[in-house]
């Protein structure tokens, strides 16, 4: 048995086996099948068919270079062959592709001449060396293969023309090669995608049902499992930390990581969410993560600059190590004095505080204070806070202090290794609802 793709994509055997002439078909072929059509109105009953090293032979002179793949070695039975609609074969042959170590099983039920009312055949391939595919592969890949094995399993249900598929596809330690020059190619980053469908063994592990009418004539298997595979692709590499969160609840979390103005601190739900995608990479060991150091100039900045502020004041007010300081927990006069004796400290001379604004005609006298202390503090806090301005130093410091908490919550598991985490240099970032946030990214 010979199956073969001519150049036009029309099948020989789907020609040779429809039930009736098709519109879309040349007079010639039509006529043909025509002929078929009558032949088979003469009853035919076989009761078994046995077949003993019998070859099928599939070729596809569609796509360039040409592919073309041997079931050899076909041994088994065809029972119940008849041209009866109502009646299927039973079908069990058994043989190999490609050598002698890729086993074809193919098993189930169908009229051959009326395959469209009824058929149910499973067919499993195993052990397939993936570069036989290279033709299809540099084609709409873009890159041949390496290496790699397929197992499939596929099983065709059709009923009264409508068609249930099911094809469970496995695809062990597949490595892309060289890139190809294809017009058809898709722009879609292919080495991400076959990273983030691996799993810990190296196994993609794919099932891609489809349905669909044979009186569609828009509708063919090949085409659409395709469409389904770009769509998974499409799907994974513009998401993907979507898709670990699939597999690795949490792990979508920590696509971005937020931290508040001058902060390197971790919030609980954060090192939940690494620890997550920390697992979800474990499981997918070609994946490699990239940590930012990065920071926001113009909210860090102030915030260290606010807090080195308050470290100082504190130190003067003698708060204990394990205590927590706030200066406006303090009375109106100690605050004042307080920032008094930092500025001298700072600027080695006591503060000549300016004159306020005249006050309200109407204020009373405790009016009058508040407004005074007031002024007194806002004027002491302005001339104080530009000395505790951090160095780009320190705010380099503070962006490496980030990376290297996200980088220990992504380890602390110690299923992670190491080598996968990669820092990049400190780059400023854009500020998000005043919040300072850093997007992983995986590669």
């Amino acid at each position: 048995m010979v199956v073969a793709i001519a150049p036009d994509q029309t099948v020989n055997l789907v020609r040779a086996m429809s039930p009736r002439p098709q519109a879309h078909l040349t007079e010639a072929v039509a006529a043909r099948v025509h002929t078929v059509t009558e032949a088979t109105d003469m009853a035919i009953d076989v009761a078994e068919l046995r077949l003993v090293a019998a070859t099928m032979s599939f070729s596809d002179r569609f796509i360039q270079p040409n592919f073309s793949a041997r079931v050899e070695s076909l041994d088994g039975t065809v029972r119940g062959l008849s041209s009866n609609p109502r009646r299927a074969a039973k079908v069990d042959l058994a043989g190999f592709v490609v050598n002698k170590f890729s086993p074809v099983i193919i098993q189930g039920e169908v009229n051959p001449f009326r395959y469209d009312l009824h058929t149910d055949l499973k067919l499993q391939f195993r052990n397939i060396d993936l570069p036989v595919f290279n033709p299809y592969s540099g084609r709409y890949a873009g890159f041949a293969i390496a290496k790699g094995k397929l197992t499939t399993e596929l099983d065709y249900t059709i009923r009264d023309r409508q068609l249930e598929a099911n094809h469970h596809v496995v695809l062990d330690q597949l490595e892309w090669g060289e890139a190809t020059d294809s017009q058809d190619k898709v722009s879609l980053p292919i080495r991400l995608a076959t990273s983030l469908l691996k799993d810990r063994e190296g196994v993609i592990d794919l099932d891609l049902p489809i349905t669909g009418s044979l009186d569609d004539p828009t509708f063919r298997v090949g085409p659409v499992v395709w469409q389904i595979v770009k769509n998974l692709v499409v799907k994974i590499v513009t998401a993907p930390f979507a898709f670990l969160g699939s597999l690795f609840e949490g792990a979508e979390d920590a696509q971005f990581v937020v931290f508040a103005p001058g902060d390197a601190a971790l919030s609980p739900e954060q090192q939940t969410s690494l620890a997550a995608l920390a697992k979800g990479l474990a499981e997918r060991p070609q994946l490699r993560i990239e940590v930012p150091a990065g920071l926001v100039p113009e909210l860090d900045a102030p915030a260290l600059a606010q807090r080195r502020f308050d470290a100082a004041l504190a130190v003067l007010a003698e708060t204990p190590e394990d205590g927590t300081f706030a200066l406006d927990a303090l009375e109106p006069d100690d605050r004042i004095d307080l920032l008094r004796d930092l500025y001298k400290q700072q600027f080695d001379r006591r503060a000549k505080i300016p004159d306020e604004a005249e006050p309200p005609e109407d204020a009373d006298r405790a009016a009058r204070k508040a407004l005074r202390e007031a002024h007194e503090q806002a004027w002491l806090t302005a001339e104080l806070l530009p000395r505790f301005t951090p160095t780009d130093t320190e705010l380099e410091t503070l962006a490496q202090a980030r990376a290297q908490a996200i980088q220990e919550a992504l380890l602390a598991g110690g299923e992670l290794e190491p080598t996968r985490v990669f820092v990049t240099g400190a780059r400023p970032l854009a500020a998000k609802d005043g919040q300072v946030s850093l997007e992983l990214a995986l590669e």
